[in-house]
């Protein structure tokens, strides 16, 4: 057999075993339904559903939100110890609009506190790469107050919540499959948003895997907000016309009701 049979017999043996090796499965994968969210006019939220599949065995973390921003607020406090009152003004800088988190476990017992950090999980990692701007000096002294009183806010407007527990997994011989169920917040704003899922494996986010949807707002509501933005004169004046309408039919109502008694 000459140099040139052993050569070509050689490189057949390196093929048939590319063909017969099988694919590393990926660590993470995900996948949002559905990808886009219309706002209209009987609009109250919707329902995602986040999908995918994962090397068996592994925990999982899901994040959902934007990109981090600027957020700027009116501060309250008591003017002369009696009366509330609007005092100043303060900022919250890197910090996203919303953050909704979904685990398979309780955080702390998958990530230390410096992974958390370092992968953005949990209010606390938050707090910590979030900055606080105010001019006011009574706000200046008490940052970490302020900055927990904002993730607060956030909550109450059901923009930022972290659900422990929630991802439900099917475990196959070689890959698991996971699903979790989102209510998706009416309350959050048009937009690009990002779904994250973050294979971790003994203390350390070891893969992750990106999905995007968007909210936009469709119908007569674009309709409506379009004219807002651009022709702001005519949509004051159909404002006041639509309150007047609604005021003179509830009072034909309430007219109509004493009337009957």
């Amino acid at each position: 057999m000459n140099t040139t049979l052993i050569s070509r017999f050689a490189v057949l043996l390196v093929l048939i075993g590319l063909t017969f090796t099988p694919a590393p499965a990926h660590a993470v994968t995900s996948k949002v339904s559905p990808d886009n969210i219309k706002i209209n006019l009987t609009y109250h939220g919707a329902t995602l559903s986040v999908t995918g599949e994962n090397v068996a065995g592994d925990d999982l973390i899901i994040r959902i939100g934007n990109e981090a921003d600027d957020a700027h607020y009116k501060y309250m406090g008591k003017a002369g110890g009696l009366f509330w009152m609007k005092k100043g003004d303060v900022s919250f800088k890197n910090v996203p609009g919303v953050y909704l988190l979904y685990s398979s476990r309780e955080l702390e017992n998958l990530l230390d506190d410096a992974a958390q950090t370092a992968n953005l999980i949990g209010y606390k990692a938050l707090t910590e790469v979030a900055e606080m701007e105010t001019p006011s000096a009574e706000l200046k002294g008490d940052e970490a107050r302020w900055k927990n009183e904002f993730i607060r806010f956030k909550e109450k407007q059901n923009l930022y919540a972290i659900h422990t527990g929630t991802v439900t997994r099917q475990h196959g011989q070689t890959n698991d499959t996971y699903q979790v169920e989102v209510a998706w917040p009416f309350q959050a704003p048009p937009g690009e948003y990002t779904v994250e899922a973050m294979a971790v494996r003994n203390g350390q986010v070891v893969e992750r895997s990106r999905a995007q949807f968007t909210v936009e707002r469709s119908g007569v509501v674009a309709k409506l907000s379009d004219l807002a933005f651009n022709n702001a004169a005519l949509y004051g004046m159909m404002a006041v016309i639509i309150a007047i309408i609604a005021g003179f039919a509830v009072g034909m109502i309430f007219k109509k009701g004493g009337g009957a008694h």
